[in-house]
């Protein structure tokens, strides 16, 4: 199937989304804060989608209830992911996804990749773990190697669930708004019963911040569930991943992060990669 320009702009417009959320989460001091001040107005936003786009169809609520305990598992891995590295974390996490969900995909909703898709697949994961490998490492290394890729594998599991529980009932911006409150509810509240006030001085002081990651957040992923509706998912899920070279390009600007020449050479094998996805039939 061939991945046509609507999705394809689609899901780059996301992954940059999605770069964009994770600086704002990676520049706070407690992890589970940040998550937090995201949450609360990524919550008020959901509340306002959902009254103007409408709760899910009752086909959908299997899905989004499974995804729901995933994405849950998936913010406790993130944080535990995040208390290392991010330019190792991130990228392994954002790697190991789309090649579990060809997997899936394939046997799930039986979408049988091209080679050129394959090709295309592996192209962008094989760059993405190319921007975390380390010669010298760490235990702490394998400690978020570790949870990094807890983080890839619940990122596949509810990807593919949301894209069967939108394929079912249809209306991804009240699929996604929902499943985005419901798990904003068990964030905060951990959040809450861990770190007390500080998460109400926290949401008081950077509601700026928060007001622009929840936002980013929730839009994202509402227009890749949307382009999973159009193409396969196996597809959307790698382009996705472009997320990777977005988040390198504003870690350079914003945290002065290095962008060296195995950067740039992965950079130019994600683009090859989007491209056999793009021409693949």
């Amino acid at each position: 199937m061939t991945l046509e320009p609507l999705p394809l702009a689609l899901v780059l417009l996301a992954a940059l989304m999605h770069a964009g959320w994770n600086l704002i989460a990676k520049t706070g001091d407690d992890r589970l804060v940040a998550m937090a001040i995201m949450k609360v107005p990524n919550m008020i936003v959901a509340l306002g989608i959902i009254a103007w786009a409408g709760l899910p169809a009752p086909e959908s609520w299997p899905y989004l209830l499974a995804s729901w305990v995933v994405n849950c598992t998936y913010f406790y891995f993130l944080i535990k992911a995040y208390r290392g590295d991010l330019s190792l974390a991130y990228p392994v996490a954002r790697g190991l996804a789309p090649l579990i969900v060809l997997a899936i995909s394939a046997v799930v909703a039986r979408e049988i990749p091209t080679p050129l898709g394959i090709a295309g697949v592996a192209l962008i994961s094989v760059a993405i773990f190319a921007l975390a490998w380390r010669r010298d490492a760490s235990k702490d290394h394998h400690a978020t190697l570790m949870w990094a890729s807890g983080v890839g594998l619940t990122i596949a599991i509810y990807t593919v669930i949301d894209g069967l529980g939108v394929r079912r009932g249809g209306n991804a911006m009240g699929y996604v708004a929902t499943l985005s409150f419901l798990t904003g509810v068990v964030v905060c509240a951990v959040a809450y019963a861990k770190r007390g006030r500080a998460v109400t001085v926290a949401v008081r002081r950077h509601w700026k911040h928060g007001l622009a990651g929840g936002t980013l957040m929730l839009l994202g992923y509402t227009i890749v569930v949307h382009a999973m509706t159009l193409a396969p998912m196996a597809q959307i899920s790698a382009l996705r991943e472009s997320s990777v070279i977005f988040a390198a390009i504003l870690g350079v600007i914003f945290l002065k992060e290095p962008f060296g020449a195995r950067r740039v050479v992965a950079s130019a094998v994600v683009a090859s990669g989007i491209l056999l996805l793009a021409l693949g039939r």
